[in-house]
């Protein structure tokens, strides 16, 4: 369905925001988010039951806003600030359209030009995601350019931070599907596997999920953690490792995970089947869009940073609860 959106500017420095009509002019030219990407973002998705809306995931995804905001050594973010403009537009969304089920809210920070300046705007969920949740889609290999784990001795190169550098990512995506295919697998130098343009993976072997390491050169994200804490609390193995192309093709089941997606099963990798689990399929959209809304976008409401100074790759956060052995 069209939507009708809405949008809330951030005073950084006053700690305050207001909603703007969206259609009107607001970026400067010389804005350095526009010219070099230099900012970050995250983008939540946002279920409605009643009228009401929920925020899912609000914790990880503010928690990685703000660790991405050290790495680029931008103001760290206050979550009362941005949890209230979040929560306006996500309420002039439903006001505007009351028979809306789901939609996503994109929160960005730029370093401006003599400022920095936010922004909170709604967005639509894209319309292929829902077929592709049911049939799944087909993804192809695309060779990431360095080796695994090259963040761990280049941090410049802000590989566990969301920025808003996002060229590279939407070309591997077209180029994926000039060539046939939904989307792309980024594939490290030394072949490892890493995650999607805009999305993480996930495989099933028996009892157990496994995940790339954040660590090898990905976003650490907030569905695969989602996902992991709630399978482990179904009595499923969920991992880390790194992972080859071959573990995704003789994998009991495979997704590509992201908050607008949520989980889509791969149908093929380069052509070749992979086998596909409907059923988890269906229990991780569950978990995803039925877990509550965290309320706060953290610990740090209350004025204790929950980042973890500036490595925003950690493998396992608290978050994602320990890993636990058993059958789902």
């Amino acid at each position: 369905m069209t939507l009708t959106h809405s949008l809330a500017l951030i005073d950084v420095a006053a700690g305050t925001h207001e909603l703007a009509d969206l259609a009107a002019a607001h970026l400067p030219v010389d804005d350095l988010s526009a010219h070099r990407g230099d900012g970050i973002f995250e983008t939540v998705l946002v279920t409605v039951t009643d009228g009401a809306p929920s925020v899912k995931a609000r914790r990880l995804h503010f928690d990685r806003f703000r660790g991405s905001a050290r790495a680029l050594q931008l103001p760290v973010p206050v979550p009362a600030v941005w949890d209230a403009a979040v929560d306006d537009v996500a309420r002039a969304v439903i006001a505007a359209n009351p028979a809306v089920t789901e939609f996503s809210v994109r929160y960005t920070l730029s370093r401006g030009l003599d400022a920095p300046r936010g922004w909170v705007m709604s967005i639509s969920l894209p319309e292929a995601y829902p077929a592709q949740r049911r049939e799944g889609a087909d993804f192809i290999s695309l060779d990431r350019g360095f080796e695994a784990y090259t963040g761990q001795t280049a941090p410049w190169l802000l590989l566990g931070a969301k920025t808003l550098s996002y060229a590279a990512n939407m070309a591997a995506t077209r180029w994926a599907q000039e060539h046939g295919a939904d989307d792309g697998l980024f594939i490290s130098r030394d072949g490892l596997i890493l995650e999607g343009p805009t999305s993480n993976v996930i495989i099933r072997r028996g009892h157990e999920l496994l995940t790339p390491d954040p660590k090898a050169g990905l976003l650490h994200g907030t569905t695969q953690q989602t996902i992991f804490a709630a399978a482990a609390a179904h009595g499923y193995l969920c991992s880390y490792a790194d992972l080859i192309r071959d573990d995704l093709l003789t994998a009991d089941g495979a997704w590509m995970v992201s908050s607008a997606r949520v989980a889509v099963p791969f149908r093929s990798l380069d052509g070749e089947a992979v086998t596909m689990d409907p059923e988890l399929t269906g229990q991780m959209f569950d978990w995803v869009t039925g877990a509550p809304d965290d309320g706060t976008a953290g610990d740090a409401a209350a004025g204790t940073d929950t980042t973890a100074g500036t490595d925003t790759t950690a493998g396992i956060t608290a978050a994602d609860g320990q890993p636990q052995a058993g059958t789902p």
